[in-house]
C-alpha cells in the first residue's frame, strides 16, 4: 500500500502474445484513494495489436505530449530513405479499462526502433494514462524486443528506471504560453543584439517553397559538414532532404535565411499539435557574421508563439558545448532526455 492508500500488487508479467497477461491492481477512483468508496479492479493489457495508418494518424494527432518524430510521416520518411532497411512497424496495445496506446516502432532487422534517427520515442495515447499503464508498457516493451529508445521529455509518465542500458543526455527547450515578448526578453543580451544586427544588415528569413530552395540549403548543409569535420555526428545525403520536400506536408517547414540575393543558412522545423522539434540547421561559414541561425530561430519561435504550439524545442546537442551555450543563450530550459536500450 503506498502513501496515498493505494494497493499495487503484480499478479504476473510475461508476453501478451503467448497468452498471459501483464497484471497490476489499481484503484478506480479519482484521486486514486481507496477508502470506502474505492472499487479495487486489475488492469491489464488484453490485446496486442498492428496498428492502422488510420489510427496511427489519430492517436498522433489527438495525443498532447506527441511530438513529430511519433508520427506516421516521419516513419515513412525514414522508411524510403533507407531503401525499407528500417519500416514502420507500430503496434497499439488496449488495457481492460477501455483506454489504449500506440508504439509508433520501426523495424530494423531484429530491433525496434521507438523512433528513427535517435529522435523522441515511446508510446502515445488519445487517453489519460496513468503510472498503471506506463509500467504495464514498459513490462511489454522489456519483455517482448529487443529495443533503443530515446524518452520523450513531455510524457509526464516517463520516469524512472525501465531498461538494461542508459545513455544519460538532455535537450533545450522553450515553453511558448507566455507570448513571444516574453519569450525574446528571456534571451542573452548577445542573442537579442544578433537578431537585430541581421535585421540591420538585410536579412530576411521565410519558409522554403520550391526545390531549389531546398537544394540550395542542402548546398548550405555541405559547408556546414566541411567546417565541422570530423565534429560532424550526423551526415544526411539528399534524397532525405528530397522525401521532406516532396511530402509537402504541413508539419515540415524549412526555414531560411537570404541575404544579397543568396539562401545562407536554414533550419528544419518538424511540427506536431503542441511541439515544434528544430530538427536541423545549418549556415554558410562566410556570412555567420551577420548572424542568420539566430534570426531564423528569431522568426520560427515568433511562428510558433503566434500559432499556439506549446513548446519549441532545440533538440539534443550531441554533446556539443559551443552547441550547447548556443541554445541556453535563448533563455532555454533544460529536459532529461536519455536512450535507453534493452540490451
Amino acid at each position: 500500500m503506498d502513501s496515498r492508500g493505494k494497493q499495487r500488487s503484480r499478479i504476473y508479467t510475461c508476453h501478451p502474445e503467448q497468452g498471459t497477461i501483464v497484471e497490476y491492481a489499481v484503484c478506480q477512483t479519482t484521486s486514486w484513494d481507496c477508502g470506502e468508496k474505492g472499487v479495487m479492479e486489475l488492469v491489464h493489457i488484453s490485446h496486442v495489436q498492428h496498428a492502422t495508418a488510420v489510427v496511427w494518424d489519430q492517436i498522433w494527432q489527438e495525443c498532447g505530449y506527441a511530438t513529430y518524430y511519433h508520427s506516421r510521416e516521419w516513419a515513412e520518411i525514414w522508411n524510403v530513405y533507407t531503401s525499407g532497411e528500417i519500416y514502420p512497424d507500430p503496434i497499439r496495445i488496449i488495457f481492460t479499462d477501455g483506454w489504449s496506446a500506440l508504439l509508433p516502432c520501426s523495424r530494423n532487422k531484429d530491433t525496434f526502433i521507438t523512433s528513427p534517427a535517435s529522435t523522441y520515442g515511446g508510446w502515445i495515447s488519445q487517453d489519460p494514462l496513468r503510472v498503471e499503464h506506463a509500467e504495464l508498457l514498459k513490462d511489454y516493451m522489456n519483455r517482448s524486443f529487443k529495443y533503443t529508445w530515446r524518452l520523450n521529455p513531455y510524457d509526464p509518465l516517463i520516469t524512472g528506471a525501465g531498461a538494461a542500458r542508459v545513455r544519460e543526455d538532455e535537450t533545450y527547450m522553450l515553453t511558448l504560453g507566455e507570448g513571444f515578448d516574453t519569450v525574446f526578453n528571456r534571451w542573452s543580451h548577445g542573442h537579442r543584439s544578433a537578431a537585430r544586427k541581421a535585421i540591420r544588415e538585410g536579412v530576411t528569413i521565410r519558409i522554403a517553397s520550391m526545390e531549389s530552395e531546398w537544394r540550395a540549403y542542402y548546398q548550405v548543409y555541405q559547408d556546414s559538414l566541411r567546417r565541422w569535420g570530423s565534429r560532424a555526428t550526423s551526415h544526411y545525403s539528399w534524397p532525405l532532404f528530397e522525401e521532406m520536400l516532396q511530402r509537402n506536408s504541413s508539419h515540415i517547414k524549412l526555414w531560411i535565411a537570404n541575404y544579397l540575393g543568396k539562401i545562407i543558412a536554414g533550419s528544419l522545423v518538424l511540427y506536431s499539435s503542441t511541439h515544434a522539434g528544430a530538427w536541423h540547421g545549418a549556415a554558410q561559414e562566410e556570412y555567420l557574421h551577420v548572424r542568420p541561425a539566430i534570426l531564423i530561430k528569431h522568426e520560427s519561435i515568433r511562428h510558433a508563439c503566434e500559432l499556439g504550439y506549446k513548446w519549441f524545442d532545440f533538440n539534443p546537442s550531441g554533446g556539443h558545448k559551443g552547441v550547447i551555450d548556443f541554445k541556453k543563450n535563448f533563455g532555454a530550459q533544460v529536459k532529461s532526455a536519455p536512450v535507453w536500450s534493452s540490451s
